[in-house]
């Protein structure tokens, strides 16, 4: 058997949190679907927050078309880590190849089975056209959708019936629905797009969101729904707690004092209506290597510094495509050295999560597991050249260590016990593809990693 390992290298430690009772837009979803709601409000509350990136593992910047190499990311080969957020767009499913369709897909489907939380938004193309903005677009369209005039509302319930199709059938791994955060008609306040605020009013874009909630939940099962507005907040956009699971902010080249007054609003919102609040979208919009320092230099100071105590109590924060047509939003291959060690260095902070960081969050127990954690200790793995053995080195544990391998189904596979601080040599030949926990206890500490075999 050709056996593949993906590195998955983890240091964590963190502090217990309280998880609040949440109510869902929809509480008939999948058991994944509702953990993963869960875990996104455990990490609002405590002091962690998710690096995200659209498309991180389907475009790199040094590229204009897509790729089908789903571990490979620009953010991968500067830092070693793959951001712990996909962003995803159903524009690029529905208006794209059928080709770059499959590479997204599979992307999607790899960051799931790994436990990285995936988010969808849609630059759904006007009525009768190629483009989603305002410009061009029918005049009217949402005022029409939204008083079922001229066939409006049967063409844009055909669109969702697409999206809803992907949801169902495409976004699938074995029986397991792929739980996401579906951020339709964004940035509503601005006037650039034909749902926005040059387009209609707010009281019909609240209509017009309401009617996309209602109409998927009743066809899907795996879908949380978040609502992003770009800066400066305006809450006269908000389509009502029944409609909403997660608010976000849209706000690039940031001014830290207005992003920690703006997330404090966010946040408050998010609190006093039991949503889970994210930074939705922000990046810094230059070509070159002064974009890349934004991380470190501007976003993160800005979060944890915020006087308020506010700004970084946000589950995730999400940045734009790194393709050539693009911009730079995260380092790349052909980026200086400083730039990738400023990068490098947002990504080491303790307050920011990468992929090979995160717990499954689509499992109630590794959250769990994790918070108990009370005492910095290490867990490494990675392959050796032969890929047929897994190495483990254990560090920080007490006394005799128990090390257990499970399959996703939660089936004990095999089992050892070592002495504190070793290096485990594991043959991989009598395992099977697919994704497996390695649970590392020593009586007081236990730490959970993931790791896939190909």
């Amino acid at each position: 058997m050709k056996t593949r390992i993906q590195l998955i290298r983890i240091v964590i430690v963190f502090a217990l949190t309280t998880v609040r009772s949440m109510a869902q837009v929809d509480t008939d979803v999948t058991a994944k679907t509702k953990s993963l709601y869960k875990n996104l409000d455990w990490f609002q509350q405590g002091n962690k927050m998710l690096f995200g990136q659209e498309f991180f593992n389907s475009f790199q910047y040094n590229s204009a078309s897509p790729h089908g190499n789903k571990d490979f990311s620009d953010s991968k080969d500067v830092t070693g880590s793959h951001p712990a957020v996909l962003g995803s767009d159903f524009h690029y499913y529905l208006e794209k190849s059928n080709t770059e369709r499959s590479y997204h897909t599979e992307a999607a489907k790899w960051a799931f089975q790994l436990g990285y939380v995936v988010t969808f938004d849609w630059h759904l193309s006007a009525r009768g056209t190629s483009s989603y903005q305002y410009a061009g677009s029918p005049p009217g369209l949402v005022n029409n959708i939204v008083a079922d005039l001229n066939g409006d509302r049967a063409w844009f319930y055909g669109e969702l019936d697409k999206v809803i199709s992907i949801i169902n059938n495409d976004l699938k791994v074995g029986n397991d629905m792929i739980p996401i955060v579906f951020r339709p008609f964004h940035e509503m306040n601005g006037n650039w797009f034909w749902w926005g605020s040059a387009a209609t009013s707010s009281a019909n874009y609240r209509t017009l969101y309401a009617l996309t909630v209602n109409y998927v939940k009743e066809r899907t099962k795996s879908v949380l729904y978040c609502w992003s507005p770009n800066i400066p907040l305006d809450f006269n956009y908000y389509p009502g707690d029944e409609y909403v699971d997660v608010v976000g902010l849209d706000y690039y080249e940031v001014n830290a004092s207005t992003l920690q007054s703006q997330l404090g609003l966010l946040v408050d919102f998010a609190t006093s209506h039991s949503k889970v609040a994210v930074l939705s979208e922000t990046g810094n919009r230059v070509s070159g290597d002064n974009a890349n320092l934004y991380w470190s230099n501007t976003v993160l100071p800005a979060l944890i510094n915020d006087p308020a105590g506010k700004a970084w109590r946000i589950a995730w924060l999400l940045t734009w495509i790194n393709a050539s047509w693009s911009f730079p939003y995260v380092p790349h291959a052909s980026s200086g050295q400083a730039a990738k060690n400023s990068f490098i260095g947002f990504r080491q902070s303790p307050y920011i999560m990468f992929g090979d960081d995160l717990p499954d969050m689509y499992s109630n127990d590794p959250i769990t597991a994790i918070a108990s954690n009370k005492e910095t200790h290490q867990v490494d793995v990675y392959p050796v050249p032969a890929t047929t053995e897994l190495t483990i080195e254990l560090k920080g544990f007490d006394d005799r260590v128990s090390v257990t391998y499970y399959d996703v189904t939660g089936r004990s596979i095999h089992s050892l016990e070592q002495t504190h601080d070793v290096v485990i040599h594991q043959s991989l030949t009598s395992f099977n593809p697919g994704i497996y926990i390695l649970q590392v206890s020593d009586g007081v500490k236990s730490t959970r990693r993931k790791f896939m075999v190909n």
